[in-house]
């Protein structure tokens, strides 16, 4: 077993096996051991093929010697040590009904024709094979499925399709899988079934199926395909009164969400955390009205939204400045006013919490839109004109709200931002020449930059040599290189998974700098070691719990 660090706030454990299944045994018996030891500050455990990664909050590390990554891995090592004592449960068997080819499988004569089979026989040998559950990720509830046919290997489509529908099996390479939501994808379509892997309302099981599970597949015809699969449980959805209705969206901006601060404990189902790009302003703009720091709040870029108060109270704008709006303080509000927070002048991403904090039903455990998966917020989409959004009762009157927030918060958008890294797990994979240029040469935000990754262009990076990786965990901030060489910093919604090399990490105390630059600022990375990186997080820490606490004084008055 391995161990080393990922960022700053994750700990990446790799195993050693004989087999491909032996090795992805050791991982999820291993996780189920990590998952039962609830060691202090562990966010989520995901265990995929060969590896585990546990993410992490540096600042609720067991205290004692040495800095929180090396007393996260002695916590990560005692509890492996207790796993070799137990017998893994192993996963269950799941079969699958599948109706292939045809519209259901539009690639199957494809497949066929470069297996120099019958279409008839590549069915058979799909659906006769056992498969295993190496990960789920790419989106919610998706399985890489290893054990395919070494004759059904096709490479990934060169170009790949805007929609995949839901339910669609695919090949891609040496694996199978199942696509849970109907998204963009580019491997081979050979059938469809009819099962739903995801189901968000499930808080118990929301996906079909998981890490180590044992799939097989059942042919299945038309009909059998469209009977009747269970109807879905509907969401709790929000409950308006004339009482709590607080905001009434007039205009809705470019795109506007209801965030919190992400989900945890769910990332091992392909599950993204989400949550607020720019946590600190985020945390701070609850903070100001005395809410709890992941109460759920409004997050726009770029073009906020014009929203009309339909009753008193008190609201906090923090992030990028808006012209005309007072921010990084309380403000009261009365029925009627109207705020426009579309013209932002400095910075990108811009947040308004709402005394009491806003009134969202929680979806697997958060509030925040995952608009990918269609869950949390308002239905899982950005605010549209005519929404309506509640509030939590407030606490705060007029002989209060008198602060703000300090500078040191505040991570106003530049048009050439500095960030700290810490090395990538692959690093030493680049070249002299890149690892060299990464360090002393701007890269450029392209507009392609979204929730999930920042997109940059700059000095192309390469490897050494062609190589291989297998998907593993990453993090908010890791910096992943395509074959292109043009360098993707993974943001909020991120896959739970990567298959490209990490040259570095963004340090987390950065990325609210890196999330409030515009498209055309050039980017410079620095490096840093990984105590400084995880001293510079822990002070942060300090700095917010002391305003967290002056704010509550303040209230108690």
């Amino acid at each position: 077993m391995q161990l080393t660090p990922l960022g700053d706030t994750a700990v990446l454990v790799g195993f050693n096996a004989k087999t491909e299944i032996a090795a992805l045994e050791k991982a999820t018996g291993i996780a189920q051991s990590l998952a039962e030891a609830a060691m202090a500050g562990v966010t989520d455990i995901v265990p995929a093929y060969a590896t585990i990664t546990v993410h992490y909050e540096p600042a609720l590390v067991t205290p004692g010697a040495g800095s929180p990554a090396a007393r996260m891995m002695a916590a990560i090592e005692a509890a492996a040590a207790a796993a070799s004592k137990r017998k893994n449960k192993g996963g269950r068997e799941v079969e699958i009904p599948v109706c292939y080819g045809g519209e259901n499988g539009r690639d199957l004569a494809e497949v066929a024709k470069h297996a120099k089979l019958k279409e008839s026989e590549v069915i058979r040998l799909h659906s006769t094979a056992t498969y295993r559950v190496a990960a789920l990720g790419f989106s919610p509830g998706f399985p890489y499925l290893i054990g395919l046919p070494s004759k059904l290997h096709m490479p990934r489509r060169s170009s790949p399709r805007v929609e995949v529908p839901a339910g669609s099996v695919g090949i891609g390479s040496t694996q199978t899988g199942v696509y849970p939501l109907t998204t963009p994808g580019g491997w081979s379509l050979i059938g469809r079934t009819s099962l739903r892997l995801f189901r968000p309302e499930e808080a118990s099981r929301p996906t079909l199926l998981e890490p180590g599970d044992i799939v097989r597949f059942k042919p299945v015809t038309e009909r059998e395909l469209a009977k009747e699969q269970g109807v879905p449980k509907p969401f709790v959805t929000q409950k308006l009164s004339k009482q709590s209705a607080v905001i009434e969206v007039i205009r809705p901006g470019a795109l506007t969400t209801v965030q919190d601060l992400g989900r945890t404990g769910w990332q091992h189902l392909g599950v993204p955390a989400g949550g607020a790009m720019d946590r600190r302003s985020a945390r701070i703009a609850n903070l100001l009205l005395g809410n709890a720091e992941d109460d759920p709040l409004l997050e726009a870029a770029l073009v906020g939204p014009e929203l009309k108060f339909l009753s008193d109270t008190w609201i906090a704008v923090t992030g990028a400045h808006i012209e005309g709006v007072e921010g990084w303080r309380p403000l009261k509000v009365r029925a009627g006013q109207t705020i426009s927070l579309a013209r932002i002048d400095h910075g990108v991403r811009v947040y308004l919490a709402v005394a009491g904090g806003l009134e969202i039903p929680r979806v697997l455990g958060g509030m925040g839109t995952l608009v990918r998966a269609g869950i949390g917020g308002l239905g899982g989409r950005s605010l549209l004109a005519g929404d309506r959004l509640a509030a939590e009762t407030a606490t705060m009157n007029d002989t209060v709200g008198g602060w703000s927030a300090g500078m040191e918060f505040r991570a106003a958008g530049t048009d050439e931002p500095k960030v700290r890294f810490v090395r990538g797990l692959q690093w030493e994979w680049f070249s002299a020449a890149s690892r060299q240029v990464f360090t002393s040469k701007p890269f450029v935000i392209t507009p392609r930059s979204d929730r999930m990754g920042m997109r940059m262009e700059g000095p192309v990076l390469k490897l050494k040599e062609p190589r291989e990786l297998v998907s593993e965990g990453v993090g908010f901030g890791s910096v992943q290189v395509p074959p292109d060489g043009h360098p993707i910093v993974l943001m909020a919604d991120r896959q739970t998974l990567g298959g490209y090399p990490k040259i570095a990490h963004v340090i987390a105390a950065d990325l609210p700098l890196l999330v409030q630059a515009r498209t055309g600022a050039k980017v410079s990375f620095a490096e840093v070691s990984l105590a400084e990186a995880q001293e510079l997080y822990v002070k942060e820490e300090h700095s917010i719990a002391m305003f967290r606490t002056a704010v509550e004084a303040r209230l108690r008055r």
